[in-house]
């Protein structure tokens, strides 16, 4: 009889114990890795990047009021300024970017989009051939140019930029009506323009470095965009361009 009322006493103990421990919060590891390693730390790599153009843009922007400015310094000061515009936006779009969709993080694909988004930093390391002012100048407007589509592109793209290939949300107006890649289009004439002034067999091989880079990352990315957006997708693939914008479709 004592044993019938010792267990009568004991069951709600364990009914108890069992909902709190069910209430309990779990540590949920994916979005600590999404808020550290997704955002929070790509936005303070890409704020020292930030805070290196604010400076420079300054020193470009002191240059044009000494009286004996040229069009190389205000050709240099803009393109200063877009450099500034776009790492700006790198940062805000990092903190609220929208969840993935689908992705390829691989350790080659991860390699590969690293080396694509920085192998032009490697410019100023390299032995290079000078090749005088009028280079320059030409330089300074393929810069021009690139900075101002790839600000495009990113304006456009917004929350749902990635360095790697991820699919977040199918972007098909703006600049990606003329292009299905406007960044890396953007960011191709741009390299090209940094490396010309200096252009020599170390630039070619960066170049070849570069563009077979940004080659295997388009087709990653369509795959993984196809796979997230299927038929809506495949549409887009059939009416605009891969890089070049009003570049004839293959059907």
């Amino acid at each position: 009889m004592a044993k019938s009322v010792d267990v009568r006493l004991r069951a709600p103990v364990t009914v108890s114990s069992t909902a709190a421990a069910r209430q309990r919060p779990t540590f949920n590891r994916s979005y600590w890795a999404d808020l550290l390693f997704g955002r929070t730390l790509p936005a303070l790599f890409f704020g020292l990047f930030l805070v290196f153009q604010l400076i420079v843009v300054w020193a470009a922007a002191g240059r044009l009021f000494t009286g004996h400015a040229t069009v190389d310094d205000l050709l240099a000061f803009v393109n200063r300024a877009l450099r500034l515009s776009f790492f700006t936006m790198l940062v805000v779009m990092y903190v609220v970017r929208l969840p993935s969709r689908g992705s390829d993080r691989r350790a080659p694909v991860v390699l590969v989009s690293l080396i694509g988004t920085f192998a032009i930093l490697a410019t100023g390391y390299l032995p290079g051939v000078p090749h005088g002012p009028n280079a320059l100048l030409v330089s300074d407007l393929l810069i021009t140019f690139g900075m101002v589509w790839a600000v495009w592109g990113l304006a456009y793209l917004r929350r749902s930029f990635s360095i790697l290939p991820e699919a977040r949300k199918l972007v098909t107006g703006g600049p990606y009506g003329l292009s299905r890649n406007p960044l890396y289009f953007g960011e191709g004439v741009a390299s090209i323009g940094v490396m010309l002034p200096v252009f020599g067999p170390w630039q070619l091989l960066l170049l070849l470095v570069f563009i077979v880079s940004q080659a295997l990352r388009i087709g990653w990315e369509q795959r993984v965009l196809e796979e997230a957006f299927g038929d809506q997708y495949r549409r887009y693939l059939r009416r605009v361009p891969m890089l070049v914008p009003f570049w004839p479709v293959r059907h």
